[in-house]
């Protein structure tokens, strides 16, 4: 499959979130473009440990869900979020569109250089490998850029 660590996907989100824009609508949910960035940028920083989250865990989410989430093609709209990523939580204020779009693009180089050893766990899956995190993220941004229709 391939993530954010392939070439090739990485190479698809940075062409994806080229294609948006301050205006960028929303074809589901209430995030604006510059908030579903915030959020995507706090997914990064709570895998490689800037910002902090609870591990929530259970054995169900981490041999039940993390599984079926790894292997499904799409993510569904409109489940919840860890708090931490939720804006109207305890998620990152969203900045200017421009200074999150550049943050994501400099955080996928950020992710693509931390030591395997370094990454933390999930706030919903657990502990995972940085190829997990990276298969997650891949799908996680895949499912905000159809949100915004890129």
């Amino acid at each position: 499959m391939k993530n954010i660590l392939t070439k090739e996907g990485k190479e698809e989100i940075l062409s994806r979130l080229d294609k948006l824009t301050e205006d960028s609508p929303a074809r589901w949910g209430t995030m604006k473009v510059n908030e579903m960035l915030a959020h995507m940028n706090d997914a990064i920083k709570i895998s490689l440990g800037m910002k902090p989250a609870v591990d929530t865990s259970t054995f169900y989410s981490r041999y039940v869900m993390l599984p079926a989430a790894l292997v499904l093609p799409f993510w569904p709209k409109g489940e919840a979020t860890a708090p931490e990523l939720d804006q109207k939580n305890e998620g990152s204020k969203a900045r200017d569109f421009y200074t999150e779009l550049e943050f994501a693009k400099k955080m996928l180089d950020v992710f693509e250089e931390r030591e395997a050893s370094k990454f933390q766990p999930h706030p919903l899956f657990g502990p995972l490998t940085k190829k997990q995190w990276a298969d997650l993220l891949q799908k996680h941004f895949q499912h905000h850029l159809r949100q915004f229709a890129v």
